[in-house]
């Protein structure tokens, strides 16, 4: 455990899950830190008095900063982000502020946000790089332009975002967000096996295949219900859908994928509440087949913890990890496009599980949050000194 002081500023999502956990856990570890955060209003039924306790100080507002919003309004909401900024900040000087995910319109806090800190931090998430509006590209790369360092791990992802936004090598900082569940599974997947997990959930003697893990329309939910329905007479007879869609908190469409399966007469369990690691785990535990096929992604910590599990996957060619491709050995099984999802899970259900390689395992074990958080501290505190 650390104890030299220093000042963090969090920017992001307040009730993300990373940024819940990365403040969790880095003042776990070093209890001198003194974080704070500042950032748009969120839903604060998921957040625990662990979590806020966390903080030395937390600002949270709301502005009109709709997509679809005119340019005036866009304006006004860049002229507000400003004034909430300001009135925060006034005063106060952090070592530094971290961007959990880059927002392009922080570009017009960009002057102030430097004033008031001595590093500027970016850590961009996925689809932040892989997503980002054209037009908004441009905002985002000043903001880089301006960073001090830019985090991310030794992977694909770090080096397509360097790439695209041509960032020089020596801000980059090999530090890396954990995944939470990893430390979990490692603990317990020997203790509770599919079996078991499959009971405790009350699908037992079924075959599981979960669809996704986000109730977006980019999880291709409709179009692997469709596969799965031209497919089922090749499938099993006990076959069952696990939908895992506790969020972003979309009702109308995890409605729409429910009528789907209703349509087709299959059967399905959905999962939209927000689930504990020991139920999520379960959810885990209990599946067959993993079918993970949304059209861009940077580096799932679901994929890696269905590695762990030792479970069949079905992945997007178009996904790329060679990180964890080890020994020749690609951890999954694949489909080549969308046209031919209905074969590629007959496929994965007829084919042999495939042979995790052990230097996967030891490399996913080290997402885990008391490794990483050790490497985000002794990185701040370095470069305070």
């Amino acid at each position: 455990m650390n104890n030299r002081e220093y000042s963090i500023l969090i920017m992001g999502n307040f009730a993300s899950v990373y940024v819940v956990q990365l403040v969790k856990n880095l003042k776990k570890v070093n209890p001198a830190a003194h974080i704070f955060f500042w950032g748009y209003t969120q839903d604060m039924d998921t957040l625990n008095k662990d979590y806020l306790s966390c903080y030395d100080e937390y600002y949270l507002f709301d502005i009109n900063h709709k997509a679809g919003s005119s340019i005036f309004q866009k304006v006004k909401a860049a002229i507000q982000l400003n004034y909430h900024f300001r009135k925060f900040a006034s005063g106060r000087h952090f070592d530094y502020i971290s961007i959990q995910y880059i927002r392009p319109e922080f570009f017009f806090a960009l002057h102030d946000l430097k004033k008031h800190s001595s590093k500027l931090i970016l850590t961009p998430w996925g689809s932040d790089v892989y997503r980002i509006n054209k037009h908004f590209k441009s905002l985002a790369q000043k903001i880089y332009d301006a960073a001090d360092y830019v985090t991310g791990p030794d992977d694909r992802f770090t080096r397509d975002f360097t790439k695209i936004f041509n960032i020089p090598q020596q801000k980059i900082v090999h530090v890396d967000l954990g995944v939470e569940p990893i430390e979990y599974i490692i603990d317990h997947k020997d203790q509770i096996n599919a079996n078991e997990a499959k009971r405790q959930l009350g699908v037992e003697g079924k075959y599981v295949i979960t669809c996704g893990y986000k109730a977006m329309v980019g999880h291709r939910h409709i179009e692997m219900i469709k596969a799965v329905n031209q497919m089922k007479d090749r499938l099993p007879d006990n076959l069952v859908l696990f939908f895992p869609l506790t969020y972003p908190k979309d009702p109308a469409y995890v409605e729409s994928v429910r009528a789907k399966v209703d349509e087709y007469g299959l059967n399905a369990v959905y999962f939209d509440h927000f689930l504990e690691l020991p139920e999520l785990f379960l959810l885990r535990q209990a599946t067959d087949l993993f079918v993970h096929i949304q059209p861009t992604d940077a580096s799932s910590g679901t994929l890696y913890e269905y590695i762990l599990c030792e479970k069949k996957i079905l992945n997007g060619a178009w996904l790329q990890y060679p990180e964890i491709e080890k020994e020749g050995i690609k951890p999954y099984f694949l489909v080549d496009n969308m046209e031919t999802l209905g074969e590629a899970i007959v496929h994965a259900y007829e084919s042999e599980p495939i042979k995790i390689p052990s230097t996967v395992i030891k490399e996913l074990s080290k997402k885990q949050w008391k490794v990483v958080i050790k490497e985000w501290d002794n990185f701040l505190t370095e470069q305070k000194a």
